[in-house]
C-alpha cells in the first residue's frame, strides 16, 4: 500500500508516544495493544474528535520508526490500511497475525502507527497562497504474547532486579514480559534524583543501565500496565520486589 501524503508546501509529522496531542483530531483508544497468540484478530478503535473529516493511514513496524507502510516487514495484516473518518465517528482497525515464526518463551514487541492527515484548506487548489499541512502520528507498542508464558504481565515489575555499582544503576528483567518504565528515581535518604522519565522499556531477559548518585540506596519507579495505567513501586537496591 502506497503512503498517502496531502499536497502542501510542507508536511510535518509528529510522533505521539504516550498521549494524544490536543491539536490532533484522531484519537487512538488505549496506549498499547496486547495480541494474545490464541486470538484470531485484535481490534483497535480510532475516534475522530475533531470538526473535520480525517484521512487515517495505519501500519505496523518492527521497531524502526522510519519504516513506512511500504517498507514494513511486521508479520501482521492490518485492515483497513487507509480510511476516511468523519467528525464524531469511529473506525475499527483489525490486526491479524500472519503466523510467522516468533519466540514462544517471551513476548515480541512491534509498533502500531496511526497517521492522522487533516483535510487540505478550501483554497488549496487555487494556487493563490502556500499553506502548512500538519499530520500527527501516534505510535503505540504492540505486544505479541505467546500462550503458556510463566507468570502474568502485571507481576513482571515486581520481579525486576535493581543493583547499583558506583554511579551505575542497573535493572534486570528476568520475566518473559516487557516492562515499560515511565519514570525511575534514585533515592538517597530523603532526597531523590530522576534518572529516567522518557519511557524506557526493559525487554524480557534483558537489562538497562542508568546514571544515578553513588549513594543511592533505593529506587522509586513507575511502570505502565496492560491497560495504560501507571503503577508506582519502591525497592531497596540489591533486592527484588515491588
Amino acid at each position: 500500500m502506497k503512503a498517502i501524503f496531502p499536497r502542501a508546501l510542507l508536511l510535518a509529522a509528529f510522533t505521539l508516544p504516550f498521549c494524544q496531542n490536543a491539536l490532533a483530531g484522531v484519537v487512538v483508544n488505549g496506549t498499547r495493544v496486547i495480541y494474545p497468540a490464541q486470538a484470531r484478530e485484535v481490534t483497535v478503535q480510532v475516534d475522530n474528535v475533531g470538526e473535520s473529516p480525517a484521512l487515517v493511514q495505519a501500519w505496523i513496524d518492527s521497531g524502526d520508526a522510519n519504516q513506512t507502510a511500504d517498507t514494513s516487514d511486521a508479520p501482521f495484516v492490518l485492515t483497513p490500511p487507509i480510511a476516511r473518518v468523519e467528525p464524531g465517528r469511529s473506525q475499527a482497525l483489525r490486526l491479524i497475525f500472519s503466523g510467522a515464526q516468533l519466540p514462544t518463551d517471551h513476548e515480541s514487541v512491534f509498533w502500531l502507527n496511526v497517521l492522522d492527515v487533516p483535510p487540505s484548506p478550501d483554497n488549496a487548489d487555487s494556487g493563490d497562497q502556500n499553506y502548512l499541512q500538519v499530520a500527527f502520528r501516534s505510535r503505540l507498542k504492540l505486544f505479541y504474547r505467546p500462550q503458556g508464558l510463566k507468570g502474568v504481565a502485571n507481576d513482571a515489575p515486581a520481579a525486576l532486579r535493581w543493583t547499583r555499582t558506583g554511579d551505575r544503576l542497573r535493572v534486570e528483567n528476568p520475566s518473559p514480559f516487557h516492562v515499560t518504565l515511565a519514570e525511575v528515581h534514585a533515592v538517597t535518604g530523603s532526597s531523590e534524583k530522576t534518572v529516567e522519565d522518557k519511557g524506557a522499556m526493559v525487554a524480557p531477559k534483558q537489562s538497562l543501565e542508568f546514571t544515578a548518585p553513588a549513594g543511592s540506596d533505593q529506587v522509586r519507579f513507575i511502570t505502565i500496565n496492560d491497560y495504560g495505567g501507571r503503577v508506582e513501586h519502591k525497592v531497596r537496591l540489591g533486592s527484588t520486589g515491588g
